[in-house]
């Protein structure tokens, strides 16, 4: 999990918010099986994957690799059916994290808010683990609620370090302008590949210097 900024509400939803809001409170309160969800057009659905660099908002997975993508409510809109279509309220998650996170929702000791909450006061990674601190209750609620340590995914992040490794390896060996090429190639891997957070903490483990400009806390 990393930091996320929210980015700019699609022009369909400065349209639209109100009024798909209106109808959708209205089919929750009548008891309607069949209510109007407008949260899955397509404006937003991109702007969700532009704002998440096309990854789930809460492992970091890369969608096109792992499942298909979900419209991710923050706060459950079965608990607060006035925010199913408010942009902050939206984010983009895995198949399986959306599954694992469910209508779950604690005010005070809840699921970390990627957009709102600092990460790092809260999680940490030790190589492919993720790890709350010590006594960060909300920290450990999050791991443990969305799975953030299940085997597919621990695999996939230590296939992911296997790599970055190699890269550091030719990049440590490097002299001269091969060097800070090798470097950059890091650096930018890091931000754009999968699992940013984990990447980042295991350069700095390793004394690689990532640039303040690309780091992601």
């Amino acid at each position: 999990m990393k930091q996320l900024t929210k980015g700019e509400k699609p022009a369909i939803l400065k349209e639209k918010e109100d009024e798909w809001t209106a109808a959708y409170v209205a089919a929750v309160a009548a008891g309607k099986e069949r209510k109007p969800e407008r949260w899955r057009d397509p404006q937003i659905k991109t702007a969700l994957s532009e704002e998440t660099s096309g990854k789930c908002a809460y492992c970091e997975a890369l969608m096109a690799d792992i499942s298909y993508p979900h419209v991710e409510h923050l706060i459950p809109k079965k608990l607060r059916p006035e925010l199913a279509h408010q942009w902050t309220n939206l984010t983009w998650a895995c198949q399986v994290c959306n599954t694992e996170k469910g209508d779950f929702y604690d005010e005070t000791e809840g699921l970390i808010n990627p957009y709102e909450d600092t990460i790092a006061t809260h999680l940490h990674f030790s190589g492919p683990y993720l790890s709350p601190h010590l006594g960060a209750q909300r920290g450990e609620t999050t791991v443990k609620q969305l799975k953030l340590n299940r085997i597919d995914l621990v695999h996939a992040r230590a296939e992911r370090l296997t790599k970055v490794w190699e890269m550091l390896d030719r990049w440590h060996s490097a002299t001269g302008p091969r060097r800070e090429i090798l470097a950059d190639t890091i650096r930018l891997d890091a931000v754009d590949g999968e699992f940013t957070a984990m990447v980042q903490a295991y350069l700095r483990s390793h004394g690689f210097p990532v640039d303040i400009e690309t780091e992601v806390s």
